[in-house]
């Protein structure tokens, strides 16, 4: 049986949000789901045995809540409950391998500057080895469709096969998205003369690749309704656009290499900084 582990945090409502997130997808993919609670480190290095045990009392109503929130979705679900201690980072890494899915919780609910919580969620989602869904205090439920970033890389590609598939199994539409920006073209500024000329071959190609990695999905999944938009500007801009009327984003990470568990590449990143949705992050 697939799992996905959830992280289960004492931020009341908007810490329940993502449990109740996560059950309701374990209970259409009908995975176990765990419920994993990380008291710090930090907490047992103050030498505060008072603390301490007050953080683990709170740490043990905290899970019995999400534990509560997940039987409410789905009474049929399998959930485990794990209390652990040290760094949430490294715990959450730890627990990805294997996972179908990690879910962690952010009280990010708009506006222009990322909480506390946010930042470390994003540090979370950067060490995960697992897809990773960040999931904001923000209420979806009148929105409909799944937006994904769509570059023309393998991130991207497996990117684009998440979406489908839940854009699929939620019945609605996929809004693909390939944003170029215009700062990279040379003597472009003014949109005058040669620069004109290089809009339209920059707009042509990137029709050209979003067309290219999106033929094959309309080919297995005909009845997928997709809606593709090409944008000329910030990739991070245009995605949490799109994103603010959606139920879902899907974004590819680009990190690479030896420290690539402290990495997201920077469009990953940047929505995560501007959380507009529940956002899936696929390596």
């Amino acid at each position: 049986m697939s799992e996905i582990v959830v992280g289960v945090s004492t931020a009341g409502q908007a810490g329940l949000r993502a449990v109740r997130w996560g059950a309701e997808r374990a209970s259409a993919q009908r995975a176990r789901l765990r419920l994993v609670h990380v008291v710090d480190s930090a907490v047992e290095a103050t030498g505060d045995a008072e603390l301490l045990l007050a953080a683990l009392d709170r740490a043990r109503a905290s899970l019995a809540d999400a534990a509560g929130v997940a039987l409410d979705v789905d009474p049929a679900l399998e959930v485990e409950t794990d209390l652990e201690q040290g760094s949430p980072v490294d715990v959450f890494a730890a627990r990805s391998r294997g996972a179908g899915l990690l879910v962690v919780g952010s009280d990010w609910h708009g506006g222009k500057r990322p909480s506390r919580r946010g930042v470390h969620s994003l540090r979370i989602a950067a060490a995960s080895e697992a897809p990773v869904a960040v999931v904001p205090d923000i209420d979806v439920s009148a929105r409909r469709g799944v937006v994904v970033g769509v570059d023309g890389s393998e991130p991207g590609g497996r990117a684009l096969a998440f979406a489908a598939d839940e854009a699929e199994g939620r019945g609605v539409p996929l809004v693909a998205v390939h944003a170029w920006d215009m700062a990279l073209m040379a003597g472009g500024e003014y949109g005058y003369g040669p620069a004109m000329v290089a809009v339209d071959d920059l707009s042509d190609a990137a029709r050209t690749v979003l067309d290219d990695v999106l033929d094959p999905i309309v080919a297995e999944r005909p009845e997928l309704e997709i809606e593709r938009r090409i944008e000329a500007g910030d990739p991070v801009t245009a995605l949490s656009e799109a994103a603010a009327s959606a139920e879902l984003l899907v974004v590819g990470s680009h990190g690479r290499g030896a420290i690539a568990r402290f990495l997201l590449g920077s469009v990953s990143h940047g929505v995560l900084s501007r959380l507009e949705a529940p956002t899936v992050v696929v390596r």
